[in-house]
């Protein structure tokens, strides 16, 4: 299990820890941020491991929101700002045309092959089951901690985790 430091910048290299050694050939992220605005390095994560990043949201991104939020709290905002200027262009995709979209970026691979990435990976609903069943495990975990309090740190790790910032295209980034 990885910890992160709340609103730190230790969440990729938490993350390439936890991946050392293992063998995958895409990652799946819900949301670029984890523990409050412990905001991911998408690119140096494909850099360093070689493999596509996709960065799933679902609801729609609000950029405006995020960089004021950064501005009024962190004097590294800029750091942070740019690590989600990096993310690219925030595509929209609805894997299944009755439902509402998703909200993607990727890093290390084209917008079209995305698509088909997440949409193969859509099978009980919109979202990815990576993602779905990630979110039910941290679930999980949070429930458990309420039972057994030896475990609340760990748990409480885990379910910050699942926290995310929603990044959009209100506030641009130049590229």
């Amino acid at each position: 299990m990885g910890v992160v430091q709340v609103d730190g910048l230790d969440s990729t290299d938490v993350i390439l820890r936890l991946l050392k050694g293992t063998r995958t050939t895409v990652i799946f992220l819900s949301g670029a941020s984890f523990a409050g605005f412990n905001i991911v390095d998408a690119q140096r994560l494909h850099n360093t491991l070689r493999i596509p990043i996709i960065i799933i949201s679902r609801e729609k991104p609000d950029n405006a929101s995020v960089k004021r939020a950064l501005k009024k709290h962190f004097t590294d905002w800029k750091t942070r700002w740019e690590l989600i200027c990096k993310l690219g262009r925030i595509h929209a995709f609805a894997p299944n045309l009755s439902e509402q979209p998703l909200y993607f970026e990727s890093v290390g691979i084209s917008a079209t092959q995305a698509r088909r990435i997440i949409q193969a990976y859509c099978v009980t609903s919109r979202v990815p089951e990576p993602i779905r069943v990630a979110g039910i495990m941290a679930k999980g975990l949070a429930l458990a901690g309420r039972e057994l309090p030896t475990c609340r740190h760990e748990v409480g790790n885990a379910e910050l985790q699942r926290l995310k910032v929603h990044y959009g295209e209100q506030a641009r980034c130049r590229h």
